[in-house]
């Protein structure tokens, strides 16, 4: 489902329900137990009348096809992914509240634990501080008739259990009376936590508020608000559920990626794309870190990444300059690695130009020095590996669904 349609869902249902509700049905993979690795994939097979969704597992991203035959965990209603402590979380939005926790058993074959939710629909949940012990998510409402409190939560990874509920008035985030917040980023760092967000309106989807970029800085684990910093250097950081905004590097220096990109939903766009910096012990905005990702040599405007280490991003980014008739099409995209440190954009070579995923945080995973992604060229969705070290993409094997939405190596 792309970000048009998540867009057109939450417009004529008020988010209540956005893809076909099945019952779940247990695995019947086949495949035998692996010395070598074995990696999960949300998968979502999209028909003109619904989005169907499962997670199946394969030993193999390169070669031949990953069908869903015999092979595939049906998961109830819209989902997104997010993985932490060897755990596969599949968490329903779109008015679905509840996520199956999913594990490799003795034979390495994905089993399913129920039993957490979440009081609202999450918009994001990362591992804490990458131990894998601590999941951190947060749900903020869609608009004030739904509620007006944002929901912070952290989940136990042994118990599978929400450890703790917090919440935050998202008018002392962002003055409701101007408009809506949505969110776009989330990072720990040390006894605080730092979320980016963007202001629209709750019914139309409006941005007419593009000219600054905000974070909001809380206490952890408690939660408690301390202030919201803004820069007018960029418009706000990330886009609409893309999760994007935000990243942290192993210093613990914070990015806050904008895009202010018509193809990812703003109606307007005032300011350049660009990244920047909040430096490790900081609480403010760096003065002297602006890195303008429309003018660099390779740029463009993010709008999917990941961070995969020393001062770099994964990154999917616009290929032309977007107008408002791309809005919501999230197209014209290419495979590029960024370079925060440099503030240098590395194009990948061979990398298709394609269409995106909309409203989804960004499918890729960061494996021995390779990034696999999924990309549809011609209708076919096929798994592309991108070797960091020569910035060189090589297709792989066909997967048999619409989109990928989450991926991770469970062993």
């Amino acid at each position: 489902m792309n970000i048009k349609q998540l867009f057109n869902v939450a417009i004529l249902s008020g988010l209540a329900v956005g893809a076909v509700s099945c019952k779940k049905n247990s695995s019947t993979d086949t495949n035998t137990p692996s010395t070598g690795p074995v990696y999960a994939l949300g998968v979502g097979v999209t028909t003109s009348t619904a989005t169907t969704n499962y997670v199946l597992q394969t030993t193999d991203l390169m070669n031949g096809t990953i069908s869903l035959t015999n092979n595939g965990i049906l998961q109830d209603g819209y989902r997104d992914y997010a993985f932490g402590g060897g755990k596969f979380y599949s968490i329903g939005g779109l008015g679905i509240t509840d996520v199956n926790t999913l594990s490799l058993d003795a034979s390495d074959k994905l089993t399913t634990k129920t039993g957490l939710t979440f009081e609202l629909p999450n918009n994001e949940l990362i591992d804490a501080d990458g131990t894998g012990k601590t999941m951190v998510g947060v749900s903020i409402p869609t608009g004030p008739t739904v509620g007006t409190d944002a929901k912070f939560y952290t989940v136990d990874v042994a118990t599978n259990t929400a450890a703790s509920k917090v919440s935050v008035p998202v008018n002392s985030i962002y003055p409701s009376n101007k408009d809506w917040v949505f969110h776009t980023g989330l990072q720990i760092r040390g006894n605080q936590a730092f979320e980016t967000f963007y202001p629209v309106s709750a019914t139309t989807y409006a941005t007419q508020n593009t000219d600054t970029n905000y974070v909001a800085i809380y206490s952890y684990p408690g939660f408690v608000k301390q202030k919201v910093i803004k820069d007018t250097r960029t418009g706000p950081s990330g886009a609409f559920n893309t999760r994007s905004g935000l990243f942290k590097t192993e210093s613990g220096d914070l990015y806050a990626v904008s895009t202010s990109s018509y193809a990812n939903g703003y109606s307007q766009s005032t300011k350049p794309g660009g990244i920047l910096k909040i430096a490790a012990g900081a609480t403010d905005f760096d003065a002297t870190y602006f890195f303008n990702t429309d003018a660099a040599a390779n740029g463009g405007k993010i709008a999917h990444a990941i961070y995969i280490g020393n001062g770099k991003l994964f990154a999917q980014m616009t290929n032309k300059v977007p107008t408002l008739a791309d809005r919501w099409g999230d197209g014209y995209l290419r495979l590029a690695i960024v370079d925060l440190n440099a503030k240098t954009i590395t194009p990948v070579t061979n990398s298709p130009v394609f269409s995106g995923n909309g409203g989804r945080s960004f499918a890729a995973l960061l494996d021995n020095g390779k990034v696999y992604c999924a990309v549809t060229v011609n209708g076919v969705l096929n798994i592309y590996q991108t070797d960091i070290a020569t910035a060189t993409a090589t297709k792989g094997a066909t997967l048999q669904g619409t989109f990928l939405g989450g991926i991770a190596r469970m062993k």
